[in-house]
């Protein structure tokens, strides 16, 4: 399976979590249009690897399959597409921008929602060539289904859902390993790139709003993460005089990222419109940290109002900043344990089980 990122350096990397299973991560940029520049790399590799015989069944992520086979001579191999998130990452941007929000959004990433049509057409694509498709979460299913109607009855019949999945056996042990640090104030987090759609700029007003409106000064936000609203964040930090109230950490290696969450952080905020499965909300909530979101189809699937987070209706600042506070009471063992629904172990056997059945198709 092709999937994900490595380093810089390291270009390609492998891991096998199960005896039938490789998991290989390339190095692409991190700048848009961030899909097709991490598809030249992996259909490269899934190429090399074709042309030498080394494979008989393609899993990847969507569209890397379409972009690999097309034109290629050779038998049909088998193809598994692994949907991290619908067009509807992109089509969020136009179903929920305003007008007066556009100063918040950088050309760069104006570039990456003109995509949208494009997007479209690959998805549609790799539908058609895959025999078996995995979707991230039920909802990213769904959107699929809405979005090609001419294909939902078979869409239907030859998908799995499958999360990713965490290690929350590590995760529980990390956070009862590390004791809960009282700074003196409500430490808040944001954990993302720094995209409009992410929804940096909502979890910065929110905190603002606390401050001057909702009289709350004992709060601080930790904003991890890069991406081209860095500007917009250094600038707006400055004219709104909200220095001693957030910190900007950029992107900081994993696991001292987890480290800090356990020890620090009392409420993850994530405004994101949207998301496939977000794997930083479901690591916060097996830490036992509350995560408090919009009330958009992605969110209801992974936060319970009440239980592990809260929703607050899109785009409503004060009820965001009102939240935050709210999950401040919700109880963090129960937290944790609702995660345990995301277990990696898990799905890797569900996952196991989809490889299996197909390559039992396969002819020898």
């Amino acid at each position: 399976m092709i999937a994900g990122k490595a380093g810089y350096r390291e270009k390609v990397i492998s891991e096998k979590p199960r005896e039938n299973l490789i998991i290989v991560r390339v190095y692409f940029p991190e700048i848009p249009p961030r899909w097709l520049l991490y598809s030249l790399p992996a259909s490269y590799y899934l190429k090399t690897l074709l042309h030498r015989g080394k494979a008989k069944l393609i899993m990847s992520n969507s569209p890397q399959a379409y972009l690999t086979l097309r034109g290629f001579k050779m038998e049909k191999f088998p193809v598994i597409s692994v949907n991290h998130g619908s067009p509807y990452s992109i089509l969020s941007f136009y179903n929920h921008v305003k007008w007066e929000d556009l100063e918040e959004v950088s050309p760069v990433e104006l570039g990456y929602y003109f995509e949208a049509p494009l997007i479209k057409w690959l998805a549609k694509k790799e539908l058609v060539i895959s025999d078996r498709c995995v979707f991230v979460a039920n909802h990213v299913l769904a959107e699929f289904k809405s979005l090609y109607r001419d294909l939902a009855k078979e869409i239907q019949f030859k998908s799995s859902v499958i999360y990713p999945g965490i290690e929350y056996d590590d995760l529980v042990k990390l956070r009862r390993s590390l004791e809960k640090v009282d700074s003196g104030k409500i430490v808040v987090a944001y954990v993302g790139r720094l995209y409009y759609t992410k929804g940096v700029t909502h979890a910065v007003k929110a905190i603002e709003y606390l401050i001057n409106e909702g009289y709350r000064r004992d709060v601080e936000l930790w904003i991890f993460g890069k991406g081209p609203l860095e500007l917009w964040l250094e600038h707006y930090i400055k004219r709104k005089g909200l220095q001693a109230y957030i910190r900007y950490f950029e992107f900081i290696e994993r696991a001292r990222l987890l480290a800090l969450l356990a020890k620090y952080v009392d409420v993850v905020l994530h405004p994101s419109l949207y998301e496939g499965a977000p794997m930083a909300v479901i690591e916060s909530q097996a830490l036992g940290i509350p995560v408090v979101t919009y009330d958009l189809p992605w969110a209801q699937e992974f936060v319970v109002n009440g239980v592990d987070g809260y929703r607050a209706p899109y785009a409503d600042i004060p009820a965001l900043a009102e939240h935050v506070l709210k999950a401040l009471d919700l109880d963090r063992d129960r937290i944790s344990l609702q995660a345990l629904k995301f277990n990696k172990e898990r799905f890797l056997k569900e996952l196991e089980k989809v490889l299996i059945n197909l390559a039992l198709t396969i002819k020898p």
